[in-house]
């Protein structure tokens, strides 16, 4: 199985170009793009809305996203509103206390959409999440989140937006005896970690990307980019492309 990750789209209002990046142009040509890679499904990574979730925003993303001919799925970022996500795309049965998270079977693997919208699980979603990984213990996981569940030498990001729970993220993974996969956005970088049976492949935006050694926000670079997961029989393999 093929999927397709895109992250941190920072839509904005109609006409407004945050930092001059014309954001929806951005994301209607990474989508442009998937038929090069030509996925059976599409993830969406958080992040669609620019500054905070909006009703508008999000009808206009769910217009293009209807015109794929293959699913997509959907996770929060922390400028999301995932009350407002999961009624715009018709998912409140993925809504629980205001927090949207979920489980699937993608070609037959266990694929959990976690939210951390708030940089944290609540106790809710965390007690529901070690549920799965118990029960599925015996499996190798693929978990899509918006934050990376663990520090990536990312100085500026690391120290202003955790994801606040890595400790004990890690401490959970390790009680699996199988491998976690987890695909992720918000440093708007790409790179890979990886700590004992968890490896985390953080995603590039479509928006821009940011420099990793310096103690302030600093772009990097205005490229667009898509990450591709392969599901094979031999395990999970991934690449991303840049436009």
């Amino acid at each position: 199985m093929r999927i397709a990750f895109i992250t941190d789209l920072h839509i904005d209002t109609p006409g407004q170009n945050p930092m001059g990046v014309d954001v929806r142009q951005n994301f209607l040509k990474a989508l442009a793009f998937l038929p090069t890679i030509n996925p059976n499904c599409l993830v969406i990574g958080g992040d669609l809305a620019n500054a905070v979730g909006d009703h508008a925003i999000y009808a206009w993303i769910k217009q293009e996203l209807d015109k794929l001919p293959y699913p997509y799925y959907l996770i929060a970022g922390n400028h999301d509103d995932p009350a407002i996500l999961a009624d715009v795309f018709g998912r409140k049965q993925h809504l629980q206390d205001n927090e949207f998270y979920y489980a699937l079977p993608l070609e037959g693997r266990p694929t959990l959409f976690l939210d951390t919208a708030k940089g944290e699980l609540s106790p809710k979603q965390w007690t529901w999440l070690k549920d799965y990984v118990a029960a599925l213990r015996h499996n190798n996981l693929l978990v899509f989140m918006h934050h990376p569940p663990l520090p990536a030498d990312a100085i500026y990001m690391d120290s202003h937006y955790p994801f606040r729970q890595s400790d004990d993220f890690l401490q959970l993974m390790k009680s699996s005896p199988c491998h976690i996969t987890v695909v992720c956005g918000h440093y708007h970088a790409e790179k890979v970690v990886q700590r004992g049976n968890l490896i985390a492949l953080l995603t590039p935006s479509t928006f821009v990307q940011l420099k990793q050694d310096t103690p302030d926000m600093v772009v990097d670079n205005y490229c667009i980019g898509i990450r591709e997961i392969n599901l094979t029989t031999h395990g999970t393999n991934s690449t991303v492309h840049y436009l």
